[in-house]
């Protein structure tokens, strides 16, 4: 098995950020669980969800979008590095769909910011409006998601980068996350439970991505 060759300080920080990522959803969402609005609520629902409990609101949208978007780049950025070294053009194209990923999530962001601070349940239309799309950003960043997985696996099939574990995580997140990602794309109460297999995968996956970029010699 070929070991993968990093400088230190590469090595540490795509550990961080992949261990990063997942601590930062587990917090982000105990802060507001229960407490923000889903996909199929009214326009009147989300406002008012917001407007009861807006520090919750934006702690989770901090810590999800914020700080977890954080890691996501650094580890796409981890991705990048080792495609430069190995000239893996699957690794460079799960790198970059990485990176994008974490610039969606920080548009997300934006929008919730926006969103939580002006909500008024006797006027919930603008605010209902944000929720949603930022919901259908979502699904674009989960395809986004799915392409880094569905790389990454590829890069590894001489177990270069990946174990044999990782990889079959990895596969199992790029199919489960399509399917829950169009879900909130179209806003179909159908699909978006599948983020609830979805999500777990890529909490485990991004921190052994992180992990796998920070092995050295």
């Amino acid at each position: 098995m070929t070991t993968i060759a990093t400088g230190p300080a590469t090595a540490t920080t795509s550990r961080a950020a992949g261990y990063t990522h997942a601590a930062a959803w587990v917090l982000g969402l105990a802060a507001a669980w229960g407490a923000t609005p889903e996909v199929g609520d009214t326009h009147a629902q989300i406002a008012t969800a917001y407007a009861d409990r807006p520090i919750q609101a934006i702690a989770q949208a901090l810590l999800v979008h914020g700080v977890a978007a954080a890691g996501l780049v650094a580890v796409g950025s981890g991705l990048l590095g080792w495609a430069r070294r190995t000239g893996s053009a699957a690794a460079r194209f799960a790198g970059w769909a990485g990176t994008a990923a974490g610039a969606l999530a920080s548009v997300q962001l934006v929008l919730e910011l926006i969103a939580v601070p002006g909500a008024d349940p006797a006027s919930p239309g603008s605010t209902g409006a944000l929720f949603e799309a930022v919901q259908r950003v979502d699904g674009i960043k989960m395809f986004a998601l799915a392409a880094l997985a569905a790389a990454a696996c590829a890069a590894s099939r001489h177990r270069t980068l990946l174990r044999r574990w990782e990889a079959v995580i990895g596969w199992a997140l790029a199919a489960t996350i399509t399917a829950s990602g169009t879900g909130y794309l179209f806003l179909s109460t159908a699909l978006t439970p599948m983020a609830f297999i979805s999500l777990p995968l890529l909490l485990i996956w991004i921190a052994a991505l992180g992990a796998a970029l920070g092995r050295r010699p």
